[in-house]
């Protein structure tokens, strides 16, 4: 019995506390584990579909695949238990070295865990208030610049056809895909403007036709429709998740300081 408890405790407690260390800790060793055990099971239940569809007089391609589909599923299944293994122990103040090994950090470990919750310190730490906080900054950019240029004009305006005719690859240091010069004709009159590359369902080419939205008073005026269409779509996007970002840092933030003030009023006590 005492086996069976040992088994099952390393299956669903020091296990999985055990792999979370390993992963906090910086090793490769858990990226690459995750996927020699996501394999081996995979093969592991197909290869167990595959004998259950030859004995069922069944499929055998098709058996095969669902197992190794339950295997993979397993697998998650493990993974996300080490994420709810993970939180009860952050809860409870106890750190996963301490749960994996089932004795106190020490030596080279005891740096590691003092990053850890201990009981009656705040049970939400100030770096997911900062994380959610920050992290709803380049969300909200994003949603702020997408409504700016899906904004309508607000004189009337008119659709024509414009033509790529420059592309501007990005820089060294650059993460986009460039600009291009689309260049239009409105009363025998060329107009050139600048936009990104990829505005996001299309990606212009040199020489692609593309529509131009114009300002009827001033041509000289234009965008992309197509950078329009995209924005529109986006924003919503983006805002909604800066939005939910905000308040997640509000109601993280709020549990921290109820922490504070509870530690702080035990130390007082």
């Amino acid at each position: 019995m005492g086996r069976l408890r040992g088994v099952l405790s390393w299956a669903f407690v020091r296990g999985p506390a055990a792999a979370y260390e390993l992963a906090d800790s910086g090793s490769s060793l858990f990226g690459i584990g995750a996927i020699v055990v996501m394999l081996l099971v995979g093969a592991l239940g197909a290869g167990v579909g595959a004998l259950v569809g030859l004995v069922a007089h069944s499929s055998v391609g098709d058996s095969a695949f669902v197992g190794g589909m339950i295997g993979l599923g397993v697998v998650v299944a493990w993974l996300v238990l080490m994420v709810v293994v993970v939180a009860v122990l952050w809860v409870r103040g106890v750190s996963p070295v301490e749960t994996a090994t089932g004795e106190g950090p020490t030596g080279r470990h005891a740096a590691h865990a003092s990053g850890w919750r201990r009981r009656g310190a705040p049970l939400v730490p100030g770096s997911l208030v900062a994380f959610f906080l920050l992290i709803a900054i380049p969300f909200g950019a994003l949603g702020l610049h997408a409504r700016s240029v899906a904004r309508p004009a607000d004189e009337p305006t008119a659709i024509t056809h414009g033509t790529v005719v420059v592309i501007h690859e990005p820089g060294l240091l650059d993460k986009s895909s460039g600009t291009v010069d689309i260049r239009y004709s409105v009363g025998g009159v060329d107009h050139t403007f600048e936009t990104d590359r990829d505005p996001g369902e299309h990606f212009f080419r040199l020489g692609d036709v593309v529509p131009v939205e114009y300002v009827i008073a001033e041509p000289a005026k234009g965008r992309a429709v197509w950078a329009v269409e995209s924005a529109r779509d986006d924003r919503g996007f983006w805002l909604w998740l800066a939005g939910i970002c905000a308040v997640l840092g509000l109601l993280s933030g709020a549990g921290y300081l109820v922490g504070r003030l509870r530690s702080s009023g035990r130390r007082g006590g």
